[in-house]
């Protein structure tokens, strides 16, 4: 996390500088950026730099946290928009995201922090540090909103244990879904936002309502 001089900067001074920021880890992957550019995009002396940050990882880090913070907050207003309604929620909350990842002004960020596992080339050389910082899209802490916010009287489901695993199945079939967004375009096979947001739609409408068919059921 920065340190307190960064935060006693004025506030055009500190977004200038995660501009830099988001510039720099945007062109490359982590493994190829460089403070040199940060600081030169950003128009601060290497030794100012120190006095913010200990190191790259530092300042990616709190980039992320700032990418986390926002994910959060979108998903805690459309919770309410939708009074706890798990699936409605989670289908405006998966396309509000989708539609970032793609076309963001953070696009190329996120492409580097998934495709590239940026984040976990940035924690190995955080060292001991690594274990207090978060992935960016902050499962846990999505998790446990998700876990007080839902409505379960809409659910067939109760107790936190069974919640939890659902959520944990929505999450981790959010998470493939990206993966699938980035495989494709690795391979030169891009995926249009409005089919990504209709693979996800249907990957939640088989989780809320299943796939087997009524005459089966009824048999």
């Amino acid at each position: 996390m920065p340190k307190a001089t960064f935060f006693r900067l004025p506030e055009a001074k500190q977004q200038r500088l995660m501009d830099a920021a988001y510039q720099e880890f945007a062109r490359a992957p982590f493994n190829e950026t460089s403070i040199s550019n940060i600081i030169k995009h950003a128009g601060i002396p290497r030794g100012s730099y120190y006095q913010y940050f200990d190191d790259k990882a530092d300042l990616y880090f709190y980039l992320l946290e700032t990418v986390r913070q926002r994910t959060v907050l979108i998903l805690q207003q459309v919770m309410t928009k939708h009074h706890g309604d798990l699936f409605p929620a989670m289908s405006e909350f998966f396309g509000k995201t989708i539609t970032a990842l793609a076309h963001g002004p953070h696009a190329a960020l996120y492409r580097n922090v998934f495709l590239h596992m940026d984040f976990h080339s940035a924690a190995k050389m955080a060292g001991s540090k690594a274990p207090f910082l978060k992935p960016p899209h902050g499962h846990q802490e999505i998790h446990d909103f998700l876990l007080t916010s839902i409505d379960r009287s809409r659910l067939r489901i109760q107790t936190d244990d069974e919640v939890s695993l659902l959520i944990r199945q929505i999450v981790g079939m959010f998470m493939q879904t990206i993966a699938y967004y980035y495989s494709n375009q690795a391979e030169g096979k891009p995926i249009t936002v409005a089919e990504l947001k209709r693979r996800s739609d249907q990957l939640l409408d088989w989780l809320q309502f299943g796939v087997a068919s009524d005459d089966h059921n009824h048999h």
